[in-house]
């Protein structure tokens, strides 16, 4: 943490910007895209009896690449990039789709 970060006054302005409307949108969509996504690989996966491909998931610029990166690190998702007629594709990990089927209920 550095001495910028410590200042309070700094705190209670980073608290006070984030209240903003369009700020606390992106940072619910920051809580909520991960799972969409999840639930969307397991879904194709499932239906495909297979790899996923990158193309066939809808990824938000930026946020969608940050999301499938922090999925597959955090073991909800493996990467696979040796599948035909892809670059990348994405297969749930047990993890993941035990995650999943916590969602559907």
């Amino acid at each position: 943490m550095t001495e910028r970060s410590r200042n309070p006054a700094r705190e209670d302005a980073v608290d006070e910007l984030a209240k903003l409307p369009p700020l606390s949108a992106i940072a619910e969509e920051l809580r909520n895209y991960p799972v969409r996504l999840l639930e969307q690989v397991c879904e194709q996966a499932e239906r495909r009896k297979g790899p996923v491909p990158d193309h066939t998931l809808t990824f938000i610029p930026y946020l969608g690449e940050t999301a499938i990166r922090a999925l597959v690190d955090g073991g909800y998702i493996q990467r696979l990039d040796d599948v035909p007629y892809t670059i990348l594709a994405y297969l749930p990990t047990d993890k993941g789709n035990a995650l999943a089927a916590l969602l559907r209920g």
